[in-house]
């Protein structure tokens, strides 16, 4: 999928949850233009050409009246972000696509992510010693590559500053790729840390180490 086609949907999701949330006052608004195409009507029937007038103040009409069942077809039950529950917001974040709905930025001493349709939802990481969860890990997932350097680190997620949720990634053979730690006596990763590894998945090595480590995700 291009660039472009990424902007434009989107765009389109942008437009079909704002249109849901203002379903009621689109409608009121079609009730407007169909009381001034229906007047419009009436002169143009005695005799005054307004057919045009007419035909848009109509066409507009139906477009309001129509929006919010074209918006239901393009995000069915589908709320704002703004409007989920805790597990709803989990459990979108597990079904989004980690690279045309996220947008991963980076500075010397943080990371994070925020989502496209949404700003206020975001994951960030601090890389300085301070916050980090285990410096030095040496689990075999770690260890077994050419540079044995590994740290682990809290990946926050929040919502308009307020933290939601904390995930820990591994970082590995000297930062080349980024593993969420298995479901403990497993080697089955939570659909959701695997997710937020996707998420953060700058060199496109994931799959990769998941596979040496013997990782996979765990099913639904």
């Amino acid at each position: 999928m291009g660039i472009d086609s990424i902007r434009k949907s989107n765009k389109v999701i942008k437009l079909a949850i704002w249109v849901k949330e203002n379903a009621h006052s689109l409608r009121e608004t079609a009730l407007l233009f169909f009381a001034l195409a229906l007047f419009a009507g009436v002169i143009w029937i005695s005799g005054k050409d307004v057919e045009p007038i007419a035909y848009v103040l109509g066409l507009v009409s139906t477009l309001l009246f129509v929006s919010p069942s074209i918006a239901r077809y393009v995000l069915p039950d589908r709320k704002p972000v703004r409007d989920m529950s805790y597990d709803e917001i989990l459990d979108f974040i597990t079904s989004s696509n980690p690279k045309l709905d996220w947008k991963r930025i980076e500075t010397n001493w943080a990371e994070e992510a925020f989502l496209k349709e949404d700003l206020r939802l975001r994951i960030r990481v601090r890389h300085d010693e301070d916050v980090m969860h285990v410096k030095d890990f040496n689990e075999s997932l770690a260890t077994t590559h050419l540079d044995p350097t590994a740290n682990c680190y809290w990946y926050d997620l929040s919502y308009a500053g307020g933290i939601i949720d904390r995930f820990i990634l591994v970082s590995v053979d000297g930062g080349q790729a980024k593993l969420p730690l298995p479901v403990p006596a497993t080697l089955e990763v939570a659909p959701l840390a695997y997710k937020v590894a996707q998420i953060f998945d700058e060199h496109n090595t994931l799959e990769e180490y998941m596979g040496r480590a013997g990782f996979s995700v765990k099913k639904a």
